[in-house]
């Protein structure tokens, strides 16, 4: 048990129960300590091209790199590395401000709060029987992220990821986890979250790059880069409490795990009422969706259905028709699909039906929601599939609401560059 009235709560309610563990931080199996980006080839460089950083420098710009591995019992992680965290209240509230100035005056001089490399942040979820037992979200000084094409890694505050000489990707994350309690969200310096995994990409090469939503107002485009639909994934997840010395939960990972790579040129919610994107993995395939909703309550033309199946070309059905047949509202005024259909034909004449069905809740925060769900995907004339995965919707502008904008804001927690957690 916690010191005092604090018991490890999520967003969604009670942790499961277990037992600490005196083993302590390890790394164990397939760890991802391993690595030398420095001395890349021009083979892992080219690779690497398509995943590295942008340095997106315009107002209200944002980059992210995600990556999740959830087994089937439902015990995993979400990790995502920001260069300009894109759900900050106040990088939103500045964007907004700036917009505002912009129609008014004729502005020569950029504020360093409308920029991305004012809000480098990581963002991580550990899940234990499908709940989400630990999360922390963590914001690093200003400038402080590190990436480019020309060393294989990306690295905020303690949180790296390396390209390694066989194509699989290192990553180690580490932060302060967020309580709720009866008195509110606590942050625990004394307690830390650990996750450390090996990424084995199962298909070879960058399978996909597109938009993600429709370019902006501004002509600002809005990229999604899905560089390893499908990897198998090794590691552990584990929760441990510093000042006592143990270990709440040492979970080990091997699932089949999933990573994109989002970048866009001004905010990410500008015109759009909230996007969902999901995915769902098979041996040896994967469907991914991406479905955005625009203020006018309109499927956005650059909507998406991918199915990525091993030694062959991905089938890439743009703008399909989407139907949301079920929905909910989380706690947050999120609403969330419970069945989503998608239908459509590629390029080259594959027409494919999607059905996705929400399973169980996963996590829920003031601007999203996470859930796991099945995916049945049919190929006319070719092939039927099914899956499991996760999906998430997002709802930014619900963060221009002042008690969710505060509610958002009291989970980051600001970590100096002398904090003794970014030198371990």
């Amino acid at each position: 048990m916690l010191d005092g009235s604090v018991k490890p709560l999520d967003y969604c309610g009670s942790s499961p129960a277990t037992a600490p563990d005196d083993s302590g931080i390890t790394s164990g199996a397939g760890s991802s300590r391993a690595g030398i980006a420095g001395l890349a080839s021009p083979e892992h460089l080219r690779l690497w091209a398509a995943d590295a950083s942008r340095q997106q420098r315009t107002p209200g710009s944002y980059e992210w790199w995600y990556f999740d591995a959830v087994d089937a019992v439902g015990n995993g992680a979400v990790i995502c590395l920001f260069d300009g965290f894109c759900f900050h209240p106040r990088y939103l509230a500045e964007v907004r401000r700036y917009h505002r100035r912009m129609r008014a005056h004729d502005l020569s001089a950029i504020r360093e709060e409308v920029l991305a490399s004012h809000y480098p942040a990581a963002y991580v979820s550990a899940y234990q029987g499908g709940r989400c037992v630990a999360r922390f979200v963590n914001m690093y000084p200003p400038d402080s992220f590190r990436g480019s094409t020309d060393s294989p890694e990306l690295q905020v505050g303690p949180n790296r990821v390396t390209l390694r000489h066989d194509n699989s990707l290192g990553i180690v994350a580490r932060g302060y986890p967020t309580h709720r309690t009866t008195g509110g969200v606590q942050h625990r310096r004394d307690h830390c979250i650990l996750v450390d995994f090996n990424f084995n990409p199962t298909f070879k090469g960058v399978e996909h790059i597109g938009p993600f939503r429709p370019d902006g107002a501004d002509g600002a485009h809005h990229m999604w880069v899905i560089s390893t639909p499908h990897a198998k994934v090794t590691g552990r997840v584990q929760h441990v409490d510093q000042r006592n010395g143990v270990t709440i939960f040492d979970i080990p990972i091997n699932a089949l795990g999933y990573h994109d790579h989002n970048f866009g040129g001004s905010g990410i919610a500008r015109d759009i009422k909230r996007i969902t994107r999901g995915r769902a993995l098979g041996n040896d395939y994967s469907i991914v969706w991406n479905h955005a909703l625009t203020a006018e309550n309109l499927p956005a033309t650059t909507n998406s259905l991918i199915f990525f199946q091993a030694a062959a070309e991905p089938i890439v059905i743009m703008n399909p028709k989407t139907e949301v047949r079920q929905s909910r509202i989380s706690p947050s005024l999120v609403r969330y699909p419970t069945m989503l259909t998608m239908h459509g034909s590629d390029t080259h004449g594959n027409s494919a039906e999607l059905v996705v069905t929400l399973r169980n809740l996963m996590e829920t925060t003031p601007y999203s929601v996470r859930t796991t769900c099945s995916a049945e995907l049919r190929i006319l004339g070719r092939k039927q599939v099914r899956g499991e995965g996760i999906m998430e919707t997002s709802s930014v502008h619900s963060l221009n609401w002042p008690i969710l904008s505060d509610a958002a804001f009291r989970t980051i927690r600001p970590i100096d560059r002398d904090d003794p957690l970014w030198r371990q």
